[in-house]
């Protein structure tokens, strides 16, 4: 697990303990987020990972564990980040702005700082990507919760390299954006230099292209599509969040 603070030995010590949970502690949580779900809440469960990072591996595979339930109330994310591409490997999914997000939230959220692999849920709630319980108990909490934005997504358009998409809000909209975000179901990559050299690395709801605009009763977001683009492999992730505390207030996630 890798830090950008003093506090680097502190997570190491979380990560080992972590390591050391049994399966079934993942199998009860997946039965509570489930029974959860009857409430309409949702929970963006945002990872800042890298495949630059040696710690990281066991958090995108818990991230991949949530996203197989396929469950629409629960929407993870992979954002991976690009100051570890200075360790020699750079990561092919790495990007600025993921790590210029990462670090605001680190100035939102109290006792935050900038790490990974780090899991911020909802916006407002940080934890080391690899805790299974506490992630498993935030899970729960999120969804026990009532949106405060609710967003439908109407037409989507592919035209010239780009994917236009119609949404739709109801709810309190003051003070927040939507932020679009195309993202990849699955990817596997072979690392050939770093912290991971030698192995081959799954990737789960990679964020390709992001886009932020204020947010509309009705209105638009285009999102640029990456070369080789195949929709079945892809889908569309709107989030309206907070402007001032970040806190997300709202989710949807629909196929392309």
């Amino acid at each position: 697990m890798k830090k950008l603070s003093s506090v680097l030995i502190f997570i190491f010590v979380t990560a080992g303990i972590v390591i050391c949970l049994t399966s079934s502690i993942f199998k009860d949580s997946i039965v509570k987020a489930s029974s959860a779900q009857a409430a309409q809440g949702f929970v963006v469960m945002e990872l800042f990972t890298s495949q630059g990072c040696s710690s990281c591996p066991p958090a995108d595979e818990l991230l991949g564990k949530y996203a197989a339930q396929n469950n629409p109330n629960i929407i993870p994310l992979s954002f991976h980040v690009d100051y570890w591409n200075r360790l020699g490997w750079k990561d092919s999914f790495s990007n600025a702005g993921f790590s210029q997000r990462q670090r605001l939230y680190a100035s939102s959220i109290a006792n935050s700082s900038v790490y990974t692999p780090q899991l911020i849920i909802n916006g407002n709630e940080e934890m080391v990507g690899s805790e299974e319980s506490k992630i498993a108990s935030a899970v729960t909490k999120a969804l026990a919760l009532q949106p405060v934005v609710t967003i439908a997504i109407g037409s989507q358009q592919i035209k010239e390299g780009e994917l236009i998409i119609q949404y739709s809000t109801t709810g309190n909209i003051a003070h927040n954006n939507i932020l679009a975000l195309l993202v990849q179901t699955r990817a596997i990559t072979k690392i050939k230099a770093g912290e991971n050299n030698g192995a081959t690395l799954a990737s789960y709801n990679v964020v390709g292209s992001m886009v932020s605009v204020p947010a509309k009763v009705a209105g638009s977001c285009t999102l640029t599509i990456p070369a080789g683009f195949i929709s079945n492999n892809y889908s569309i992730v709107l989030l309206a969040q907070n402007t001032g505390s970040l806190k997300i207030t709202g989710a949807v996630k629909k196929s392309i």
